[in-house]
């Protein structure tokens, strides 16, 4: 065989195995990213959770989760704390507390907001086209006086979004592997709830 097959051919191996490598990449990131990031979607909206935190405080009273909702419907949706709650495979409902049901008895709050991720949620586009409306579901206590006020009422024009932390109370069945809802039911504006699986391991 000549040299320049040789080298040919040395070249198309290391191209090969490049590009499984890549291949690789992808298919891992992938699938770490889906251990801490859940969507959900219908014809009126999609929902995204982002779990990182809520790994991390599965021995708390409550289960912290960054939770993101676009409206996709054509009228405008009002969402609320009661729009927002979690569910056991038994259907039994743990809601959104208050903030100062929260601060009481939970003192992770200023650590939660130091190490909150938003990775895979598109907050910055939504912010870069003005479609991101202003909601602050539990203040950060570091905040300035504007950033810890408390907003959690929240209208939706189409394709319009909001990205909060949330609180939860912690589902009695919580488990690894085992599976829990988060739903999302606005005021008004969807028939049908959006309703995700949530798993974590």
């Amino acid at each position: 065989m000549s040299l320049s097959k040789i080298l040919s051919f040395a070249v198309v191996a290391a191209l090969f195995l490049v590009v499984i490598s890549t291949v690789t990449a992808v298919f891992a990131q992938e699938e770490q990213t889906q251990r801490f990031l859940f969507i959900a979607e219908n014809e009126n909206g999609k929902v995204w959770a982002n779990v990182t935190l809520t790994l991390q405080r599965t021995a708390e009273p409550y289960l912290p989760m960054v939770v993101a909702v676009e409206n996709h419907a054509k009228k405008s949706i009002t969402l609320d704390r009661e729009s927002f709650w979690l569910s056991d495979l038994d259907d039994i409902v743990y809601i959104v507390p208050s903030v100062k049901e929260v601060r009481k008895n939970y003192s992770k709050t200023v650590m939660d907001y130091k190490t909150i991720s938003y990775a895979g949620i598109p907050w910055e586009n939504w912010r870069w086209t003005r479609r991101l409306e202003r909601s602050n579901f539990f203040p950060d206590l570091r905040a300035s006086a504007s950033g810890n006020t408390v907003l959690d009422r929240v209208t939706l024009r189409q394709r319009h979004a909001m990205v909060s932390l949330f609180y939860f109370e912690k589902p009695r069945t919580l488990a690894p592997g085992k599976p829990f809802f988060l739903v999302v039911r606005p005021k008004k504006g969807w028939e049908i709830p959006i309703r995700m699986r949530l798993v974590l391991s």
